[in-house]
């Protein structure tokens, strides 16, 4: 049978302090609401806990309660003041996580959003769940986002075909993702890249591949985010059907108003970028 802590600790209490005054006190309830405790208990169990008269005297399995009660205490105070801690240290931060590519992208939104907590951002290529007190936003590219996670859609990358600028003629060669990155359900613009084509190099992620580019082994679709500011590339061909990029938090948090102006602030700042979204 499961007994609530709060009814344990209001047993000892009233074991202790010898009255429905004292534990009251000590617990900042009403009177009703521990003889309300205490009725409840006493009917869920079938049996008394105490007798009423002149004083309240606790029964021997009230006693043995109000007991085993007491050594959890300090453990119950430990943990209530692990979970204050906890809950301060949250406050003053928020946890991003995103991929590789889109930080860039979070980092520039960052700079203008004016966010008064400090980010700690998470760097990772796999999608890292939106763990209930770790991890307070995610920037994922995804077509589907599941689970439990809710969000904006915040626009479409925009795509090109990319090759260096020194390269004189334009090379005939791609260079090309790996299985891994082709397979990838928020990178489905590999398609525009010919069956046929030729390739000198393959690589398994974007920075790679735009590196490869600048170095003249061959042209490759890239994220203009990635690849339009820099000058060593030219943009050779626009490119429709880029990923749709979102923010997105977990339901659990749907109530947390803080973190929901976060998201907003940022969501904002994300849209406005100049030259990342398709028109």
């Amino acid at each position: 049978m499961h007994i609530a802590w709060d009814d344990l600790q209001t047993v000892e209490a009233l074991v202790r302090t010898g009255s429905v005054v004292g534990a009251a006190r000590e617990l900042s309830l009403r009177h009703s609401s521990i003889s309300r405790r205490v009725d409840a208990l006493e009917r869920a169990l079938g049996v008394p806990l105490f007798l009423r008269g002149a004083t309240l005297r606790p029964t021997p399995l009230g006693l043995a309660i109000a007991e085993r009660a007491g050594r959890m205490r300090p453990l119950a105070v430990d943990v209530g003041g692990l979970i204050e801690e906890q809950r301060r240290a949250r406050a003053g931060q928020i946890v991003i996580t995103t991929n590789e590519v889109l930080a860039s992208l979070l980092f520039g939104a960052l700079r203008t959003c004016g966010f008064t907590q400090r980010v700690q951002v998470r760097i990772s290529e796999s999608e890292l769940a939106l763990e209930p007190g770790v991890t307070d936003l995610a920037l994922r590219p995804s077509h589907t986002p599941g689970g439990a996670l809710r969000g904006q859609q915040l626009g479409r990358l925009r795509l090109g075909v990319f090759r260096a600028r020194a390269a004189r003629p334009a090379p005939a060669a791609w260079v090309l993702p790996s299985e891994n990155l082709r397979t990838r359900s928020s990178m489905r613009w590999w398609k525009a890249v010919p069956e046929d084509a030729e390739a000198l190099v393959e690589c398994d992620t974007l920075l790679g591949i735009r590196d490869a580019c600048v170095a003249g082994l061959g042209r490759s679709v890239l994220p203009a985010l990635l690849a339009e500011g820099d000058p060593r590339l030219v943009l050779e061909e626009k490119l429709p059907g880029g990923p749709p990029v979102w923010l997105l938090s977990a339901a659990t948090r749907r109530a947390d108003a803080a973190l929901r102006r976060a998201r907003e602030s940022l969501s904002e700042a994300l849209r406005s970028a100049p030259g990342v979204w398709e028109d």
